[in-house]
């Protein structure tokens, strides 16, 4: 299956206009998900990737609405948790111990109990963490059926750029401890691929890969036995966010993948994927109602009620509509800086002319606005490309001014006095 940018664009345009009513004086912002380019895209991943050893799974840490996990997890896919509240979440959700793999940052002493306890797989982030996971395998009967090291391979293309991580055991720095973690225990037996930086390209993806897969064939050659079963990958399929047009695809991935490290695919290890960012982004957008277009320094400035909820290195993506949910005419372009409550969020975006209670759409965010650690507070809806709205289909009720109050915390003067 193949889903075009114009398909995209086209269901967009429908869900626009089934949600503009929506937009008023008490809810001036709004997310949205499109369940259909959610269904498309996890095809596109089946199609790709058919073999039942190669399983697939989100991050609850960068889609973090229930009703969009439940969605995945209806059809076949795990979830990957990094806190124990998006453990929760996935919990509440539904996802059983078997579908769920954990790996996080940081774990206390409890936590770390509590997931030996749970049986789901899990990645172990440093050599400290791992000396904590030695004393509780010894008081545990039954170890999970995965239990490994998180590793960030170190690539030769990871030369060329900084790195942006604080996850897992670099593989090139620390090769032979690594090697002998593995060799002392017996019950380590996936590993999990973090990428020192988000590849540019699949090609860079698949030098880590290709790292990864080459210590679990080291590891079996100094082990006398194949001590590796499962291979956890994390990311590793760029989105484009300068257009619609879903590149590089599913097939994509696989092919360059397959092409670097064929052996991969023969079925030896247990593969798990984890491409939520390709899979969510197309399918999310925040809808902003235009309060004021003014003018600053000869700038034109159109204001929302939204910060940006984007990784600051990315730019915005943002289509204008008229207060009917009618696409504006392009045929006259000017420049706008586009402006939330605590500042400028895109610069020089070229829009139409805007005026008030104009529709701004802001594309491509459904791997970062609804994540958990995001700061978009307005409700979210989930719509199909017939833009039918029921009542299941509000995803997240939003804060009120109530929450927000309660959220600041507990005003006790008389305290304070004493």
């Amino acid at each position: 299956m193949t889903i075009s940018g114009t398909q995209i664009a086209t269901q967009r345009s429908t869900s626009v206009e089934a949600l503009v009513p929506l937009l008023n004086d008490a809810r001036p912002v709004l997310g949205v998900m499109n369940f259909n380019i959610l269904d498309q895209l996890i095809e596109q991943l089946r199609e790709a990737y058919p073999a039942e050893w190669i399983v697939h799974a989100v991050s609850v840490h960068s889609m973090g609405l229930p009703g969009v996990l439940e969605h995945f997890r209806a059809r076949g896919l795990g979830a990957v948790t990094g806190s124990a509240s998006q453990l929760d979440i996935a919990k509440h959700t539904g996802f059983m111990a078997h579908e769920l793999a954990h790996s996080a940052a940081i774990n206390t002493w409890s936590i770390l109990r509590q997931l030996m306890e749970t049986g789901l797989s899990l990645s172990v982030d440093n050599f400290a963490e791992l000396n904590r996971i030695d004393e509780l395998v010894e008081q545990t009967e039954h170890i999970q059926p995965y239990l490994g090291l998180c590793v960030t391979p170190q690539a030769p293309v990871d030369d060329e750029n900084p790195a942006h991580t604080h996850r897992g055991i670099g593989l090139r720095d620390h090769h032979q401890e690594i090697l002998q973690a593995y060799l002392d225990r017996p019950w380590l037996n996936q590993i999990h691929l973090n990428f020192a930086t988000p590849p540019a390209t699949l090609q860079d993806a698949a030098e880590h890969v290709a790292a990864i897969y080459r210590f679990a064939e080291d590891l079996e050659h100094a082990a006398g036995s194949q001590r590796i079963q499962r291979i956890q990958i994390t990311g590793g399929l760029p989105v484009n966010f300068a257009s619609d047009d879903v590149a590089p695809s599913m097939a994509n991935h696989r092919f360059v993948l397959q092409a670097t490290v064929p052996e991969l695919f023969d079925g030896k290890y247990t593969i798990v994927t984890e491409l939520t960012e390709a899979l969510t982004a197309k399918a999310g957008m925040i809808m902003a109602r235009v309060e004021y277009v003014k003018d600053l320094e000869n700038k034109l400035i159109a204001v929302i009620h939204t910060d940006t909820p984007l990784p600051p290195d990315r730019g915005l993506r943002i289509e204008a509509y008229d207060d009917a949910g009618e696409l504006k005419d392009t045929s006259e372009l000017f420049y706008y800086d586009i402006a939330g409550p605590t500042g400028i969020i895109g610069h020089r975006l070229q829009l139409p002319e805007l005026d008030e209670g104009d529709i701004l759409a802001i594309l491509d965010v459904g791997a970062s606005a609804f994540g958990t650690d995001g700061t978009f507070s307005a409700p979210v809806y989930g719509i199909r490309a017939d833009g039918l709205l029921t009542e299941t289909s509000v995803l997240r009720h939003g804060d009120t001014v109530e929450d927000v109050v309660h959220a600041a915390g507990v005003y006790q003067p008389a305290k304070l006095l004493h």
